[in-house]
């Protein structure tokens, strides 16, 4: 069963956070990163440097969402 834990919630502006969060399978974990921009879509980042790319470059993230029950529903399939 996936365990989703939250570390810490970033406000870049009122409507737009960077969330962190410990994803993890037993005993396998990996730390994520959701941008959640005024609540209409979400991007998420396997990475701090994939999420930097980001703001700094324009790169967007492979898995994003225009739902946060999608990104639910996506997160509690990924296997590690």
């Amino acid at each position: 069963m996936n365990k989703i834990t939250p570390l810490e919630v970033e406000y870049i502006r009122s409507s737009r956070t960077i969330e962190t969060i410990e994803f993890s399978q037993g005993d396998k974990f990996k730390i994520l990163y959701i941008y959640n921009y005024e609540g209409i879509h979400y991007r998420l980042f396997g990475s701090l440097i994939l999420l930097i790319q980001f703001f700094e470059l324009g790169i967007e993230p492979n898995v994003s969402f225009d739902k946060e029950t999608e990104l639910d529903t996506y997160l509690e399939g990924i296997i590690i």
